[in-house]
């Protein structure tokens, strides 16, 4: 599985390719630039997502275990928060569970700032003090509703056929059942490149619910609630196989063998996920995965 080549989208591109939403991307000389920007944008009504390193992220699983590059939105105050100057709104969805609540902002700019998010672990470029405001797409669809749905329409159906072909997936999991013994270890950079590729997977899922959940209400797309269903179905199935990727060191190939059972079966419903997700864009209803 260490070979296995992975194409990651940048942000700005699932959001334009998804939502038809553009983004400006910044990436700050240093803390204070950032938190001014950051402030700027919080004072105006306008959410900032952020990279952190979980390291120093008090709510994270990973706070001072591990240091793993992640996204959190900061979201401005409403009246109902009760938050001091000292502080920032976090909310972070992440491994099928959501933290909403208080940051320190020295904590933050900490998190923003730290030198493990510039060492470029798989390919990635330095994230230290990068920000992202999105802002509404440039195409003018005009005021009906059917022409708003458009675009969502055909970028969601585009995404669904690119993203069906999971062959290359289940050759992987091939690989893994024809020889567990071999990949009852790995690597520290193996290690680490697979667990983070199966966490990827899972919070991507995540947020899939989350989107397909807003645009069932935005599109008039009912359907689409099913297809969040489905979405947070998968979600759990992939942090499952990550648990199970931990387990092979005590149980070695029993766990490598449940491994690839766990990623032949998830990969199916991946695909009947997307061609449930193209008929939910023709109308016709279709029940959530099991």
């Amino acid at each position: 599985m260490e070979h296995l080549g992975i194409h990651r989208r940048t942000p700005e591109e699932i959001l334009h390719e998804w939502c038809g939403l553009t983004a400006d991307h910044v990436h700050h000389a240093d803390s204070r630039r950032a938190e001014e920007y950051i402030d700027a944008h919080l004072l105006d009504g306008h959410p900032v997502i952020a990279w952190v390193d979980t390291f120093h992220v008090p709510h994270s699983s990973f706070h001072l275990q591990q240091h793993h590059s992640h996204r959190i939105v900061i979201r401005p105050e409403d009246g109902n928060d009760k938050g001091d100057p000292g502080s920032v709104r976090i909310v972070d969805r992440y491994q099928g569970s959501l933290y909403d609540g208080f940051m320190e902002r020295s904590t933050l700019l900490t998190a923003m700032a730290s030198d493990a998010l510039g060492e470029a672990r798989r390919g990635d470029p330095d994230w230290r003090n990068r920000t992202v405001v999105v802002k509404a797409g440039t195409p003018d669809f005009g005021d009906s509703q059917t022409a708003q749905q458009e675009p969502f329409r055909s970028a969601l159906a585009r995404n669904a056929r690119s993203f069906a072909d999971v062959d290359l997936v289940t050759a992987c999991a091939d690989e893994l059942r024809a020889a567990p013994d071999d990949f009852t270890s790995l690597s520290p950079v193996g290690t680490i490149e697979v667990s983070a590729w199966f966490g990827e997977l899972a919070s991507q899922r995540a947020l899939n619910a989350c989107f397909l959940r807003a645009a069932a209400e935005a599109c008039a797309l009912p359907s689409l609630h099913d297809r969040a269903a489905d979405a947070e179905a998968l979600s759990r199935r992939w942090e499952m196989t990550r648990n199970y990727f931990f387990l092979r060191l005590r149980k070695g190939s029993v766990a490598v063998r449940r491994i690839a059972d766990l990623i032949t079966e998830t990969a199916t419903l991946e695909r009947e996920w997307n061609e449930k997700l193209l008929k939910s864009l023709d109308g016709t209803e279709s029940p959530a995965l099991s």
